[in-house]
């Protein structure tokens, strides 16, 4: 069963709950709020409760846009499109007889305003119409959306006698108009938008996931003959697979094939990454050469990876060189050579502050990262943890008790396990992580 956390008002949540039973596989879960901005405070719990978090319109959205894109959680939002406004209009014309000159409006994008009516052969007339579209042109700089500014429009032209009733596609100013009890009507909320954002979430979070499980594999080839020092190389590279929960082919020669999932190596921290070539660097006194290959059979992974292998002497590089071909057949040349520098240093100031809050290491916070990374956040057992850290269990256990007490995890379930013996109990990382 899939979870979907709702970001939206009550009045939203009111409004399209009654389309839930048409989505049996999925639970849906309300993160309440009476104003789009507070959506930021409650992203982090929403995040980690969820499979995919749908957000009541753009606001909202782009409220949180920057913690969407570090978070790479499913999110979408339900569009305000021609439908919808279409819908609005009739509904008004229907129920109120309202005409247009005697309406203030407010719409994401004012063309759609005069879309509709246009197509549906309404004279153009001069309507009182106030929008948001700046929203869209930059949404990663959104810091505040004045919700008085759109109250103040609906209520001066209200009292000034030039409408009769106010139309708003935002729920705050909605519920603030009938505070003042300044007759107003909220957008019709689509039930085919609803069905739609939704059937198309769930597509795409399939798709991730079946992408994620495509199998990967890594061809690694050094550029000075390591004779003597082959099985101390293999040995290393069979200390970093367990890293990434990976298996090395048994080939005691170039290359070395280690076969693994997309997923995992997509989420792989860049900077970690690097750190763990240059370690190899040094040790074995050689730079490599890396050929990453994806596929939906472990046949054509070992095919793109070969391939991505020989694109590899094109550089002529004093460092190691990476190169991939996707399960598209695409090739991704110098991987992980723009980013490394950024991502180590927001990387180590969250573990290091982390650290000074929980009182632990920054080694094993580190490790525990890369676990939650490679396991991706999926409920794990103490006993996991313990295997991954090479610690004992009753390690573990206080490690994972001291992280709970500060809502760095959480505990979410048992598991019984097949043969007989006590429950295991799971736990499962908190959006806190996701740096």
């Amino acid at each position: 069963m899939k979870t979907i956390g709702i970001l939206g008002s009550l009045f939203f949540w009111n409004n399209i709950k009654e389309h839930f039973t048409l989505f049996p596989q999925v639970q849906f879960i309300h993160f309440p709020y009476t104003s789009p901005d507070q959506c930021v405070n409650l992203f982090d719990e929403a995040a980690s409760c969820s499979d995919i978090l749908l957000f009541a319109g753009s606001i909202p959205y782009y409220y949180c846009y920057e913690k969407i894109k570090a978070s790479h959680i499913q999110a979408v939002f339900i569009p305000f499109d021609e439908l919808t406004l279409a819908l609005s209009l009739l509904s008004l014309q229907h129920h109120e007889k309202v005409d247009l000159s005697q309406l203030s409006i407010d719409v994401p994008k004012q063309n759609s305003l005069h879309q509709v009516m246009m197509e549906a052969g309404i004279p153009s007339t001069d309507v009182y119409v106030k929008d948001y579209e700046w929203v869209y042109d930059q949404p990663e700089k959104i810091t505040k959306l004045n919700v008085n500014d759109f109250i103040h429009f609906h209520k001066e032209l209200y009292k000034a006698g030039k409408t009769t009733l106010a139309l708003t596609s935002l729920h705050a100013v909605f519920v603030e108009l009938q505070r003042l009890g300044i007759p107003s009507k909220y957008m019709v909320e689509s039930k085919q938008t609803f069905i739609m954002t939704i059937n198309s979430a769930l597509e795409a979070y399939q798709h991730t996931m079946l992408t994620s499980s495509q199998i990967a594999v890594v061809s690694i080839c050094s550029k000075q003959k390591l004779m003597d020092e082959q099985q101390l190389f293999v040995k290393s590279l069979e200390n970093i697979c367990k890293r990434f929960q990976a298996r090395i082919t048994q080939a005691q020669q170039e290359p070395y094939l280690i076969i693994s999932t997309r997923g995992v190596i997509e989420q792989l921290d860049p900077a970690y990454l690097r750190s763990l070539i240059e370690q190899c660097e040094r040790q074995f006194k050689t730079t490599f050469t890396i050929g990453i290959g994806y596929g939906y059979s472990l046949h054509e992974a070992e095919t793109h990876s070969s391939q991505a292998l020989f694109f590899t002497p094109k550089w002529r590089d004093a460092s190691t060189v990476i190169c991939l071909v996707d399960a598209e057949n695409k090739l991704h040349e110098q991987l992980f050579e723009h980013n490394n520098q950024i991502a180590l240093s927001s990387h180590h100031k969250a573990i290091l502050e982390m650290a000074e809050k929980v009182k632990m290491s920054a080694k094993n916070l580190n490790v525990m990262k890369q676990f939650i990374t490679v396991t991706n956040n999926r409920p794990f057992s103490a006993t996991e943890l313990a295997q991954y850290m090479n610690l004992s269990r009753r390690s573990a256990e206080r490690i994972i008790n001291r992280l709970i007490e500060h809502d760095y995890f959480k505990l979410v379930g048992e598991e019984q396990p097949y043969h007989q013996g006590r429950p295991r109990k799971l736990y499962k990382a908190t959006n806190y992580w996701t740096f």
